[in-house]
């Protein structure tokens, strides 16, 4: 788990996930694909957190970008406009459901952090904002 901090982009998988971002020629589909898990089972911890922080530009671009997100994300937003990702929210919402699963590895390796709880903080508030996504 190569973390410094409890945010979404304060993680290494995550940061190497926003360069593949930027990269991307097609952000919706890229966001799509990042959101979307297969029927392997559980999840592992990388697959949880990209989920997390495709959440997290879903958000910025649907509604406002979250406070403490990373310059490159922010540059890119500023930059970049997203056509009809307005289904998204929903299919990250069955993702989130299964990566936040007591038993995914993302949460089992968080749960043993100290600082779990503000982590998990921040988490639900990402979910909070993306279910009044889904019923807007």
């Amino acid at each position: 788990m190569a973390t410094w901090g409890t945010r979404t982009f304060e993680d290494d998988t995550a940061t190497d996930w926003l360069l593949e971002l930027i990269d991307a020629d097609e952000a919706r589909e890229f966001l799509l694909a990042n959101i979307t898990l297969g029927d392997d089972g559980e999840p592992g911890y990388d697959t949880g957190v990209i989920c997390l922080a495709a959440c997290e530009v879903i958000v910025a671009l649907i509604d406002e970008p979250r406070r403490g997100l990373p310059e490159e994300l922010n540059d890119w937003l500023a930059d970049n406009e997203c056509d009809d990702i307005t289904d998204l929210p929903e299919k990250a919402m069955e993702s989130l459901r299964i990566v936040l699963n007591d038993s995914s590895e993302l949460m089992e390796s968080w749960k043993e952090q100290e600082d779990y709880d503000e982590w998990r903080e921040r988490v639900d508030e990402l979910v909070e904002i993306m279910e009044q996504l889904v019923q807007a």
